[in-house]
């Protein structure tokens, strides 16, 4: 896929985020003519290497693809210089890579990590959803809040409670065609056992309850019986968090 002005190339950004699909933005932040790409110029580099935009062609496009592989490990951001000769002092943060181009031009490259958000969906709408709602938030996930409709107590649905005091300060991003990172039933009494069982059913890598372990352990065995696999509801991290002596949710 070949993208036009650096505008469209932000476009694609953003459409991938919503995707869910992890790249790099590499920008050309200096250019020493004679160079094919200017300041400015931005191309998105996928995780299997592949470069949509434009940051100067073949003698670029390796050290690109390579940097931003290492970029998308760790979740960096780098600085690179392509170009002939390396630069006469070494500069703080920037890495060199040789160019064999004819043309003997230089580029600068800022490439960053563009991660999609680690998604969480909330099961509840207890004090302690609000909470866990709110400060998730703050630490840049992805969060759906999932209630049990009034008349179909166990059918959770990505909405608010009607007529609820405690409505969740958090508006549902619902998104049905992939599982979430983490999944936290919070419902405290209100749908447990099928807030749980659809917590399972999206096979989330993380699924925490916010209950005592005594409770928790009553829990599960009615999903035993239910007959969920074990391997599943032993992997259920009950309780949820650390121990910090905290009063509030």
């Amino acid at each position: 896929m070949t993208l036009g002005a650096a505008e469209d190339v932000l476009s694609e950004a953003c459409r991938l985020r919503q995707e869910r699909v992890d790249c790099a933005l590499a920008t050309v932040v200096r250019a020493e003519s004679p160079t094919s790409a200017k300041a400015g110029a931005r191309a998105l580099v996928l995780a299997d290497g592949r470069i949509r935009g434009w940051i100067g062609g073949g003698c670029a496009e390796p050290a690109v693809a390579e940097t931003a592989r290492q970029c998308l490990q760790d979740g960096r951001a780098r600085l690179i210089r392509v170009g002939p000769a390396a630069p006469a002092a070494p500069i703080e943060g920037m890495t060199h890579f040789p160019s064999h181009c004819q043309s003997g031009g230089t580029l600068d490259i800022f490439i960053e990590p563009l991660k999609a958000s680690p998604t969480l969906w909330i099961y509840g709408v207890s004090p302690a959803a609000e909470a866990l709602a709110q400060l998730s938030a703050c630490l840049g996930f992805a969060v759906t809040g999932w209630t049990a409709s009034r008349d179909q107590p166990d059918l959770f649905e990505p909405r608010a409670a009607p007529d609820d005091k405690r409505k969740p300060d958090f508006a549902p991003d619902f998104a049905p065609d992939f599982a979430p990172d983490f999944a936290v039933v919070a419902t405290q009494g209100q749908g447990d056992l099928p807030a749980l069982t659809a917590a399972i059913e999206v096979e989330a890598p993380y699924i925490g309850f916010i209950a005592s372990r005594r409770k928790g352990k009553k829990i599960q065995q009615a999903l035993l019986k239910k007959g969920v696999a074990k391997a599943r509801v032993d992997a259920i991290r009950i309780a949820v968090g650390i121990d910090i002596g905290a009063e509030t949710p």
